[in-house]
């Protein structure tokens, strides 16, 4: 089976045992690491920015593993001022860029480095501009889905495939076990990759984000992706209903 997921090192560590073939009783599977994904899916299994997984919709049911929320941030603009019409999104950025458009009105958004700038809060924790103004998008989020978090990444399998959905959903979880009992070792893999010489900051944003509702989501979670899916409606793009 084809599997796409995001060349960041969370999904690495989600991800290494399943795509090293540590499990015989799982499917083999095809991994790609992309760093920028087309709208339209063709993977068997992929994991991809939540409101990508909404647009493919029609044709993908949504996992209950592997997907990575935020219970304490969103993408975080960094600016003078709350207010700007023209915002920059680096290349490393799968998910700001489209946050942006759903939450915020008549915002301009360009590729590559730029003031003022947007991060995705796991780039924000790594890297942040220290010393400028910091305005959350988890504010913007609460409008739209109070108390519920804010959906960053999300696992879907193609309808077509649907008998496979919870042996899949076994063999991420399997995977998201392997990397947490083998920590140590899977993570300084991954700082080597990912060139990463703070270690302890990366082990910190790990533990962020690849948590208990990464091997099963919560019904908060469902919640918060159905909440983004009726915004999304609301801004007019085609959306089908999820299913889980």
């Amino acid at each position: 089976m084809e599997l796409e997921f995001p060349d960041i090192p969370e999904y690495h560590f989600i991800l290494r045992g399943l795509c090293s073939d540590k499990f015989a009783a799982y499917p083999k599977f095809q991994c790609e690491a992309v760093t920028a994904f087309e709208e339209e899916l063709t993977a068997d299994v992929a994991f991809v920015p939540a409101p990508i997984a909404i647009l493919n919709s029609h044709n993908y049911i949504f996992l209950r593993s592997g997907s990575i929320f935020s219970y304490f941030s969103g993408p975080q603009i960094f600016a003078s001022q709350q207010k700007n019409d023209e915002l920059f999104v680096s290349e490393k950025d799968l998910v700001s860029e489209y946050y942006v458009k759903i939450l915020l009105d008549e915002v301009t958004i360009k590729k590559g480095e730029g003031f003022p700038t947007v991060m995705e809060p796991r780039i924000a924790m790594l890297g942040g501009q220290s010393g400028s103004t910091k305005f959350d998008l988890y504010g913007k989020w609460t409008e739209v889905a109070d108390k519920l978090p804010f959906p960053l990444y999300s696992g879907i399998i193609k309808r077509s495939a649907k008998d496979l959905k919870t042996l899949i959903e076994e063999a991420v979880s399997a995977s998201v076990k392997y990397a947490l009992n083998n920590a140590p070792e899977v993570m300084k893999d991954i700082a080597t990759m990912f060139s990463v010489e703070n270690y302890e900051m990366l082990k910190r944003v790990m533990f962020q984000f690849v948590n208990k509702n990464t091997l099963s989501i919560s019904e908060d979670e469902v919640k918060s992706l159905r909440a983004l899916k009726e915004q999304m409606k609301n801004k007019g793009y085609a959306v089908s209903d999820l299913k889980f």
